[in-house]
């Protein structure tokens, strides 16, 4: 298992799609690699665009068979607790869209009234006591230190394993940089534990973030080597320019892409929830006035980026993940 903290994305190719550039439009640019989605046929404007561009993707661990497992995962079990919000993201949108169907159908206003206060009377009932999504049983987060050894010794280590990555790739930085780079070690290491310890309370301020999190830290990626899936002239640009990314630089813009669509799924509930709220109170007794077209839309958005989130899973894992929960 191998555990790295978040970082900023890595860019190696700019997909002009509308959602990848809000999304990642707030982020430092480091580098010059790009890793979104891999199955990527979720798109916020055109759901028939092409997939994106992907040159640098992890890879997962061998299996059993010798099979190289083309996309990181973990157990199926670890799956269930983000496929309880995806559930959860997918009724909650199919009673909003409803509860529009009978604003905009042909029944009269009796008839309407009475179905649409059934329907707000649904999405209070999710949006105020959704459903537990980490049960009792759920494994947990599993954040450790991603140096495994103390302070410096760990750090050392680390250098080591870097320099033996770019031998590998016919890299040489030079002996200046590989001289700071224990201490930038040092330095990265101490932030990771001020991000573990921040996002620990996030968790527990937000099952959602939890339910993602225990997929995302129990992860088994293959730590030597990746997938590029650029041309050779792009590779030999690369390694010339020493920008050849290592197998741990492409895990943490893994890591990296995954959160950002986690946090999206994140915000655009509570948007959700503060606009059902806003929209419940403002009509008062009349269910009729009640105005549901932008929580279905950020409804929506939730559904995206859950998607999104998904699609970097093995599509079979998703799909069996789904089938337990509906049937609990």
């Amino acid at each position: 298992m191998f555990i790295i903290p978040p970082a900023s994305l890595l860019l190696l190719a700019l997909y002009s799609r509308r959602h990848v550039l809000s999304v990642i439009s707030s982020i430092k640019i480091t580098n010059d690699i790009l890793i979104m989605s891999p199955s990527s046929a979720v798109g916020y404007d055109d759901d028939s665009a092409s997939p994106e561009l992907y040159l640098a993707r992890p890879l997962g661990l061998t299996a059993e068979d010798g099979r190289e497992i083309t996309r990181p995962s973990a157990p199926l079990e670890y799956l269930l607790p983000a496929a309880r919000v995806g559930v959860y993201i997918y009724q909650t949108l199919a009673v909003a869209e409803d509860l529009a169907q009978c604003t905009a159908s042909s029944e009269s206003k009796a008839d309407s009234r009475i179905q649409m206060k059934k329907l707000i009377e649904q999405l209070d009932d999710l949006f105020i006591n959704p459903p537990s999504f980490v049960k009792s049983n759920d494994p947990a987060v599993t954040r450790g230190d991603p140096y495994k050894l103390p302070p410096v010794v760990g750090e050392l280590v680390m250098q080591q394993q870097k320099q033996k990555e770019r031998l590998l790739n016919s890299m040489d930085v030079g002996l200046i940089p590989q001289f700071f780079e224990v201490g930038e070690l040092i330095g990265e290491r101490r932030a990771w534990d001020r991000l573990s310890k921040t996002e620990r309370m996030r968790e527990e301020a937000s099952e959602v973030r939890r339910a993602f999190n225990i997929y995302t830290t129990n992860l088994n990626f293959n730590t030597k080597r990746y997938t590029f899936r650029g041309s050779k002239e792009e590779k030999s640009r690369l390694i010339r320019e020493d920008k050849l990314p290592t197998a741990g630089d492409v895990i943490r813009s893994d890591l990296d892409a995954r959160d950002l669509y986690r946090n999206a799924a994140q915000t655009a509930l509570e948007d959700a929830k503060a606009e059902f709220l806003y929209q419940k109170g403002k009509v008062g007794n009349d269910a009729l006035e009640f105005d549901a077209s932008e929580l279905i839309l950020l409804l929506k958005d939730a559904k995206r980026a859950v998607d999104s989130w998904f699609s970097f899973i093995p599509d079979e894992d998703v799909k069996k993940a789904l089938e337990v929960v509906k049937n609990e």
